[in-house]
């Protein structure tokens, strides 16, 4: 997903702001270096969040249990995939790579 941050959005005053003459707006704010009328946000992650991530990062990115049993049955010829499952994860493969 892209946002376009140049998008052509009109400023719309504050009512609280007064304007100066010149048609300046003037701002509580007068240290800052933010132009006047620009936004501003700060996100954090919450406790929780946090916890996810570190609960998340403990999993193996590699899951040995299951590779060593997918090894075994492709040596053993027990392993099979019909021509209609190969096309499933070829699809899902393509559109995976293409939303990205």
């Amino acid at each position: 997903m892209r946002i376009d941050l140049n998008a052509g959005v009109p400023e719309a005053q504050d009512p609280g702001q007064s304007t100066k003459s010149g048609g300046q707006v003037a701002s509580g704010n007068s240290g800052t270096s933010s132009p006047v009328g620009a936004d501003s946000t700060q996100l954090s992650l919450n406790g929780r969040v946090q916890d996810l991530a570190s609960q998340v990062g403990q999993f193996p990115e590699i899951r040995q249990d299951k590779v060593a049993a997918l090894q075994q049955a492709i040596e053993d010829g027990s392993y099979s995939v019909t021509a209609g499952q190969s096309a499933d994860a070829l699809i899902s493969a393509i559109q995976i790579r293409s939303a990205a």
